[in-house]
């Protein structure tokens, strides 16, 4: 009870509480515009929070990944783009709302819907990571590597339409994080005469460059290509066509209660992400419903369920994360470099250590999520107006944004080089149809992977039997190979 208290006091201080609501208004602004996204958002506001205090930073990413992950409904609704991948299910009801002229009961919907997702997500991951995280004092070098190796199995295999790609972007990022320091031996490695390269690669500009460099040179390339604007449905002004009636309310609660959960055990397991969960939910409320016939004319079921897993995945992307250091997608991938940038490694270490702190951070989870109700409301006809700003005026600005932030962060000019080659290189991934989430996932589940591997060997003198004696790691291998065993027999199936 003390931790719990001690992470009252902690977070409820009036420069967090205002950094959690700017990071939502900046987060809803930024996925309500079709093109920009929220790994864009937080790779981009990363740096930013380098020079204030850890909990104060993170509460603003926070913010802003909350935000965002909402924010892509406003476009899915009202023009039929989503501002985020995930969002594409909410489009299918909420779009056919907004052209029956009930634009702004779909808008309240998906806010209502949304933060009740996050509430659940977010006290499932307090009554969870604590339980996890004594369970991962117990590992040891050998299950280290043996949760590392699944980890990225899972993230290879799931990301993008190409099995191969997503294993070569996987491997590429296991390549890149042997750059620097040997890890067991202290001798550079891989750094190609460069010293700046000694302490390996800049994460931070590794992020801009991945997340930030290369989606606004792809978008700066499209808007080029094409001049076409859409037209935005306007919210009317009739009461009932503008609001969610208590009895509509009641009409999807069990939607939503349904579809919350389900969200939030996808967001558990690494790699799979918001998306498949909001159309897994919206596919089985559609089978549950009973009007089915509904569905992608205007059900507000669809909606509900959608944005209820959508935003149900956001707390539970941070059990594997801060419980065993494995980001769930790539926003948490993103936020552990926020982690590492304040002195900070998730991991089962971080509650015994730390433990005011995570509970603080997890308590400002909720109120974000609390709040964010009141400001995607008030705020809801200013963020509408968003979708109209032009998109060739912003991507410029995001690459000034881009260099400040990485000169902020890495204190020189090295590490604005490193951010560049990133954003090139993440731009030609996305050009040749290579996912950029498991370069990044790979980088960062490397040094668990090879010092896990190596210290376990170290350990048995090399005597291998140290994996298949431990019933932990055993377990994590043999999963790990059934996994590739099964998707490469389904891959080979689909080829014939």
């Amino acid at each position: 009870m003390d931790i719990i208290f001690t992470g009252f006091d902690q977070i409820f201080h009036l420069q967090n509480l205002l950094l959690m609501a700017g990071g939502l208004v900046i987060g809803i602004v930024i996925g309500a515009i079709p093109g920009l996204n929220v790994p864009l958002a937080v790779a981009l506001a990363l740096p930013f929070t380098y020079h204030m205090p850890p909990l104060a930073g993170l509460s603003m990413l926070i913010g802003i990944y909350k935000g965002g992950t909402h924010g892509g409904s406003i476009s899915a609704i009202l023009i039929n783009v989503p501002g985020a991948p995930a969002a594409a299910a909410t489009a299918i009801d909420g779009y056919a709302l907004a052209r029956q002229g009930k634009a702004g009961k779909a808008l309240k919907l998906s806010i209502y819907a949304s933060v009740f997702g996050e509430i659940l997500s977010d006290i499932a991951l307090i009554l969870a990571a604590a339980q996890l995280a004594k369970i991962a004092t117990t590992f040891g070098p050998a299950e280290f590597f043996a949760l590392g190796l699944f980890a990225l199995t899972i993230i290879g295999f799931v990301s993008g339409d190409s099995l191969i790609k997503g294993v070569i972007a996987g491997c590429m990022g296991l390549l890149l994080a042997t750059v620097g320091m040997d890890p067991l031996e202290s001798m550079p490695r891989m750094h190609f005469g460069f010293y700046e390269l000694t302490g390996g690669l800049h994460f931070i500009a590794m992020i801009i460059g991945l997340f930030a460099i290369s989606e606004a040179l792809i978008q700066i390339e499209n808007s080029l290509r094409t001049t076409a604007s859409r037209t935005v449905i306007e919210i009317s002004q009739k009461g009932d066509d503008n609001r969610v009636t208590w009895a509509e309310f009641k009409m999807v609660f069990p939607t939503m209660l349904r579809s919350a959960p389900l969200g939030i055990f996808i967001g558990a397991i690494p790699g799979i992400g918001s998306s498949i969960a909001a159309f897994l939910a919206y596919g089985m409320a559609k089978n549950m419903s009973k009007q089915p016939e509904m569905f992608g004319k205007g059900a507000l079921e669809g909606v509900a369920a959608a944005e209820s897993a959508n935003n149900g995945v956001c707390g539970a992307t941070f059990i594997p994360l801060l419980t065993l250091g494995i980001p769930g997608d790539v926003i948490t991938a993103i936020m552990l470099g926020a982690f590492m940038v304040h002195g900070l490694i998730p991991g089962p270490t971080l509650f015994t250590e730390q433990g005011g702190f995570v509970s603080a951070f997890m308590i400002g989870m909720l109120i974000t999520s609390c709040m964010h109700l009141f400001v995607a409301l008030i705020g809801l006809r200013g963020f509408i107006q968003a979708i109209k700003l032009k998109r060739s005026l912003l991507f410029p600005l995001v690459i000034v944004l881009c260099i400040t932030g990485t000169f902020v962060a890495g204190g020189g000019q090295f590490p604005i080089y490193v951010m560049l080659g990133m954003g090139i290189l993440g731009y030609l991934m996305t050009k040749f149809g290579f996912p950029i989430p498991p370069l990044l996932i790979g980088f960062i589940l490397s040094p668990m992977i090879e010092d896990g591997l190596r210290q376990a060997l170290l350990i048995s003198d090399g005597d291998l039997a140290i994996f298949y004696g431990r019933p932990i790691a055993m377990g994590f291998l043999v999963m790990t190979a059934a996994l590739v065993i099964w998707i490469t027999w389904k891959h080979l199936r689909t080829q014939r």
